[in-house]
C-alpha cells in the first residue's frame, strides 16, 4: 500500500486547526518532524488524481476522496507488507466516524486515545501496527519508511507524464 505523507502549510485551516498542527509540528523529534498529516492512497486514476482515506481534521472523521496531490506538500512511500484491501475494508467499517481530537493530542501530551473515534494515523496504520494510537506523524512516517521505500520522486512524475 501506498502511503502519502503531508508535509504541507495549513494556511487555509481554522485557528484551533493551525494551533494543532503549530503544537504538532513543534513537539515533534528526528528528521520526520515537518510531518503533519497522512493518507492511505487507495487507488490510483489515469487523470493523475489519486483516492486517498484517513481520518481527517478538516473533514471532522474518516473519509476518502479523489485528489489531485501537489508534489511540494507530501512524501510518497510504498509499503509493500501492507496490503490496501485490508485499509480499503476499515474503511467501511469506520466511514463518517468522527475526529479523535483526545488520541490526536495524547502523542504529544498524557492521555488516552478514543475508542470511537479516530485520527490520521491511528487509522492509516490501525489494519497493520499494534497501537497505532500511540504514533504521532513524524512517528509513523519513521515506521513506513523503515518498513517500506519512498517513492515520491517516480509516483509524481509518473503523474506528469
Amino acid at each position: 500500500m501506498k502511503v502519502a505523507l503531508y508535509i504541507g502549510d495549513h494556511s487555509g485551516d481554522s485557528f484551533a486547526a493551525r494551533a494543532g498542527w503549530w503544537l504538532t509540528r513543534n513537539t515533534q523529534k528526528g528528521a520526520f518532524g515537518d510531518v503533519t498529516h497522512v493518507e492511505a492512497i487507495h487507488a490510483e486514476h489515469g487523470d493523475g488524481t489519486v483516492t486517498i482515506a484517513s481520518a481527517s481534521l478538516r473533514e471532522s472523521g474518516v473519509r476518502a476522496k479523489q485528489v489531485a496531490l501537489d508534489p511540494t506538500h507530501w512524501r510518497i512511500v510504498d509499503v509493500g507488507l501492507w496490503d490496501v484491501q485490508r485499509s480499503v475494508a476499515l474503511l467501511a467499517e469506520t466511514n463518517g466516524l468522527p475526529y479523535d481530537w483526545r488520541g490526536a493530542l495524547a502523542t504529544r501530551l498524557p492521555g488516552r486515545h478514543d475508542n470511537s473515534a479516530w485520527f490520521c494515523n491511528e487509522w492509516v496504520g490501525y489494519p497493520f501496527l499494534r497501537e497505532s494510537w500511540t504514533f504521532g506523524p513524524h512517528q509513523f512516517a519513521a515506521v513506513c519508511l523503515s518498513l517500506g521505500r519512498e517513492i515520491t520522486e517516480p509516483f509524481f512524475r509518473s503523474r506528469a507524464a
